[in-house]
């Protein structure tokens, strides 16, 4: 049995919404439901909100046989390009270049998968998102390891460098220091500079 939902008219590049559609196609409905939550795309929200659709037109199926939501998965979700809107944005000289704005229509179904493809799909992992194992699954079927089991050797640490805290003064080869930028140069006082630069070029006779 399968459920379909529309979503038309989407201000959005069929060739950007594909992208996200092959990311979640085939994903069991949950899954791809908190996947899209996640996905920044603007493709995301559309598509989410057409699963959500068929997801609620699924729980809501009035015939004999209801469907089981926990074995639903994205059979397929189609992408086809609309209309597109033709706009002008005008340039230098007097001329004009073409804008288009395309649209897409995404079409999403939904299909119930039988107990023998759910069991083939989860041995394979495929439809569900891999979860870490947690502690109980590391320690085995026998359970967690005895006291007297050797435990693993921790790494020794590593010797921490010290902080380098600025310049060291630059030393020849016999020791001796060698004068840096602006050692060993004395500032000139105030009134001999001015006499300096008063006598320079010579003083002109009246």
């Amino acid at each position: 049995m399968e459920f379909r939902a529309r979503q038309k008219w989407i201000k959005l590049s069929p060739q950007k919404a594909r992208l996200v559609a092959n990311a979640v196609r085939g994903l069991d409905v949950q899954d791809a439901v908190d996947v899209l939550k996640f996905m920044p795309q603007k493709a995301a929200l559309h598509i989410g909100k057409a699963v959500r659709s068929a997801l609620a037109n699924a729980r809501e199926y009035r015939g004999d046989e209801k469907p089981d939501v926990d074995k639903l998965f994205l059979k397929s979700v189609v992408v086809d390009g609309g209309p597109t809107l033709k706009r002008v944005k005008p340039r230098a000289y007097g001329r004009a270049h073409r804008i288009r704005r395309r649209t897409s229509h995404v079409v999403v179904v939904l299909a119930e998968r039988s107990d023998e493809e759910l069991a083939r799909a989860r041995a394979r992992g495929e439809g569900r998102r891999k979860v870490a194992p947690s502690k109980a699954e590391d320690a085995g079927p026998e359970g967690p390891a005895e006291a007297g089991a050797e435990e693993p050797r921790a790494r020794p640490a590593k010797p921490k460098r010290p902080r380098f805290l600025g310049f060291k003064k630059k030393e020849d080869r016999y020791g001796a220091k060698v004068k840096g930028a602006g050692e060993g140069k004395e500032k000139a006082p105030a009134e001999h500079r001015k006499t300096e630069r008063g006598t320079k070029g010579g003083r002109k006779k009246r």
